[in-house]
């Protein structure tokens, strides 16, 4: 996977090049209540291994509880745009998208951590930007996730804001990440 240099977007027709690489041994389809157990296994994982050191134990645990709960995942899956990536192994990454009037935020994106750099989150990207309206698209991250940074700067995002805020108690810094849809120039 190649990457733009650090502050610099890449155009539409060259994001699509690349994506069009990507192994297509990810079947990637919209979540059901069904998958909330699988879709809870993959965050636990996710979230332990990505903010192990950035984050307190407690806060990561009650993060985990709160978000990803049997209950609170069904009503994320029928509010909304939820998206698995299922191989052999089951479901190994997801991702959850809100469509918003004037953006996409991608509220989560994550994958079982000995499946990572394997495509399947490049795969759920790809299957958003497919079926989801032209909209930019926005990914708030940890400030310090360097998982989460490399993922994005590798699919054309960009950081722009920084926001502080509180996870359970614990101050935070965010860093938003765009990807912002270009038009490509007529050949």
């Amino acid at each position: 996977m190649e990457a733009a240099p650090t502050g610099e977007a890449i155009s539409d027709r060259r994001y699509r090049e690349i994506l069009a690489r990507v192994s297509d041994a990810w079947t990637v389809r919209r979540a059901d209540a069904a998958d909330s157990g699988p879709i809870g296994g993959v965050a636990s994982a996710a979230w332990r291994d990505t903010y192990e050191g950035l984050l307190r134990p407690d806060t990561i645990e009650t993060y985990i509880e709160r978000a990803y709960s049997p209950e609170r995942l069904r009503a994320r899956i029928a509010a909304d745009r939820f998206y698995v990536a299922v191989g052999e192994l089951g479901i190994v990454a997801f991702a959850d998208a809100v469509v918003l009037p004037e953006r996409i935020d991608l509220a989560a994106i994550y994958a079982v951590p000995e499946m990572r750099g394997r495509g399947a989150g490049t795969a759920l990207l790809r299957t958003l930007l497919r079926v989801l309206p032209a909209l930019p698209m926005s990914a708030d991250v940890l400030a310090g996730n360097r998982k989460g940074e490399v993922f994005y700067e590798r699919r054309g995002f960009v950081a722009r804001e920084t926001m502080e805020a509180e996870l359970f108690g614990e101050p935070v810094v965010e860093r938003r990440w765009w990807r912002v849809l270009e038009v490509d120039p007529a050949p």
